[in-house]
């Protein structure tokens, strides 16, 4: 059911930020498939959230947080509520005043890309966030994941979050986050609450080096993954001990097509849009690739890519 007119005129009052009613999905996720959401708001602060997460639970409104749209894969249907994305409020930098003896602190919007953040460090002299250069994700988004590479994690350079929900904003330490493979036990725990920034713990490092250790690490995951045709990043978790990609081209999987959404030829943890591909097809692919993969090897695959429905 979609946002009667007098939700539509409540939520027009409630938020500063911009909206856009019936907003395909497929424009927003890196897999550009999705049917459309019945709105959109970008929001330009933490009021204006709060705001919208208020309204949402008077209203008894679905809403989902929406990063850089990796990591996702959007029903052809679309979405039925609102969907938020964090607009230039929740896109800053800063070194904190709190500096380590042996850290360099910096705090960091939600909304920062994370090849931004890779490059900011690279620029000032920070070491430890090289692996994320090539991550197509948000801060936000990262932590949510625990997205990591090259055998380092956001687990590895967090030492606080921000946290917000319709009443208050709430401050956790790393201690008390509960990171875990490609997860976040904390933030699993509090489902209606906001990433909205981070402070991150970084080391002193000569630019030249980071910059030439970013440039391979991209170098490496270009020749490695997909690179330029549209997906959502790693389609399941790597079983403990091995890797998903390794499974699906034993299963002799690459290759194999459903519609337009197709098991990468390069890397088969990967399924790319070949064109036209609809939720539909890469669900039905998914389903053929863990009923292969178990068949074959006795490993049950479960999803990274988080569904959007």
């Amino acid at each position: 059911m979609s946002l009667s007119s007098s939700q539509k005129a409540v939520l027009t009052g409630a938020i500063r930020g911009k909206i856009r009613w019936d907003a395909p999905l497929s424009e927003w996720t890196t897999y550009r498939i999705g049917g459309p959401a019945d709105a959109l708001v970008t929001l330009l602060d933490v009021e204006d959230l709060q705001g919208v997460l208020r309204l949402c639970r008077r209203q008894k409104l679905r809403w989902k947080l929406l990063g850089r749209g990796s990591n996702i894969l959007a029903a052809d249907e679309g979405f039925r509520g609102i969907i938020i994305v964090l607009g230039e409020g929740f896109k800053y930098i800063g070194r904190d005043h709190q500096q380590d003896d042996e850290e360099v602190l910096l705090n960091t919007g939600a909304g920062v890309s994370l090849a931004r953040l890779s490059s900011w460090c690279a620029e000032h002299g920070l070491s430890g966030f090289e692996f994320a250069a090539g991550i197509p994700g948000s801060v936000g988004g990262a932590v949510v994941m625990n997205a990591g590479g090259w055998g380092r994690s956001m687990a590895d350079v967090i030492r606080q979050i921000e946290m917000v929900d319709h009443e208050k904003i709430e401050n956790i330490s790393e201690e008390h986050l509960g990171f875990s493979y490609r997860a976040c036990r904390a933030l699993a725990e509090r489902k209606e609450t906001v990433v909205t920034g981070a402070v991150m713990k970084f080391k002193a490092a000569d630019p030249a080096q980071i910059r030439e250790t970013i440039r391979t690490l991209r170098h490496k995951r270009q020749q490695r993954q997909p690179y330029g045709q549209p997906n959502c990043g790693s389609v399941f978790k790597n079983p403990e001990g091995t890797s998903a990609g390794r499974l699906i081209d034993e299963a002799g999987l690459k290759g194999r097509r459903i519609g337009d959404a197709e098991v990468s030829e390069k890397h088969a943890n990967f399924i790319v849009n070949r064109g036209k591909a609809t939720a539909r097809d890469v669900v039905a692919l998914m389903d053929e690739i863990k009923e292969k993969v178990l068949l074959t090897s006795g490993v049950e695959l479960r999803p990274e890519v988080q569904f959007l429905c």
